[in-house]
């Protein structure tokens, strides 16, 4: 086949038509019109003579011939991009695309606002989507896919493909209102087991160290409301004499803005890790080194935030 024939950029359609499995999220991606998508989909049906995606309402679905094609090209296109990448600068300032990040549980509150503050000092014209990712499974293959840039886990993944270096280690505490008429400072054991509590689903699981475990066992009986999300947390904490669980770092982040307290478990339990992942594919990647490095940027000013107790 003579390729100064064929039109190499269809490929890159397929390819974002195949991971966004719409026509629409995959016009955006690309800076095409939706009409322009279209075309290009009837182009590559009469190549490779086969449909290629079937039905509309509810996303795309890739005929059989489309998921054999896929693997090749999207192999084929990512080699490309590496070769290019060695040679092309980042200028933050001209960057106009969007970065998508995935966070478990709260993380997106934490990072989400403060990484936006930094991207837009260098890259005013960029944009940030932070999306949730639960269950935490998905991560690999939504990395492979480039539906995400990176992702914040607390998870650690069978797969030799995935960069996935500790980004940060916290730990748990216990959170209250300001004016909590019985917890002025750090809580014994004894008096946690006397207050009722709120909790997210996401805490009710089952813990890894045998010490959390038992405390968490007893938090359990003593939990009274149970939220989706840790993000409702201050609302709940704001209006009743509830005690919640949740990391140090939220903790900080809710007494900044809602005057809140937290203190030490009353237990010794070791730190819990999250680890940055990205696809090893994109290590070299000018850009995507560019956001790495201002999401560590943010956790550095955290950190500093961090270097003692709130009296």
């Amino acid at each position: 086949m003579n390729l100064r024939g064929i039109d190499l950029n269809l490929l890159t359609v397929f390819e974002a038509v195949y991971q966004e499995r719409s026509q629409v999220r995959a016009s955006e991606r690309l800076g095409m019109t939706q009409p322009a998508v279209s075309n290009a989909l009837a182009r590559l049906r009469h190549l490779f003579d086969d449909p290629l995606f079937r039905g509309r309402t509810r996303g795309l679905v890739p005929t059989p011939r489309a998921e054999r094609l896929y693997e090749d090209l999207h192999r084929a296109l990512d080699g490309i991009r590496g070769v290019l990448v060695e040679r092309l600068a980042f200028d933050p300032a001209g960057c106009h695309r969007p970065f998508v990040v995935g966070v478990s549980s709260s993380s997106g509150l934490l990072y989400g606002p403060l990484l936006y503050e930094r991207m837009q000092a260098e890259a005013p014209h960029a944009r940030l989507k932070v999306r949730s990712i639960d269950p935490e499974a998905g991560v690999p293959a939504l990395l492979r896919e480039h539906r995400l840039d990176l992702a914040l886990c607390h998870a650690r993944f069978e797969d030799p493909q995935l960069e996935q270096p500790v980004f940060a280690e916290d730990e748990l505490v216990i959170m209250v209102r300001a004016d909590h008429p019985r917890i002025r400072s750090m809580p014994t054991l004894e008096a946690c087991l006397k207050e009722r509590f709120v909790c997210s689903f996401n805490l009710l699981h089952r813990a890894h160290e045998a010490a959390l475990n038992n405390f968490l066992d007893e938090i359990r009986e003593r939990t009274v409301l149970e939220i989706p999300t840790p993000l409702a947390f201050i609302h709940a904490v704001g209006r009743t004499d509830l005690l919640v669980i949740t990391h140090r770092r939220l903790a900080e982040r809710f007494r900044e803005i809602h005057g809140v307290r937290y203190y030490r478990l009353p237990i010794d339990v070791p730190p819990i890790r999250c680890h940055l992942v990205w696809h090893r594919e994109m290590t070299a990647d000018p850009a995507h080194r560019w956001l790495r490095e201002q999401l560590r940027a943010v956790l550095d000013d955290l950190e500093r935030k961090l270097s003692s107790w709130p009296a």
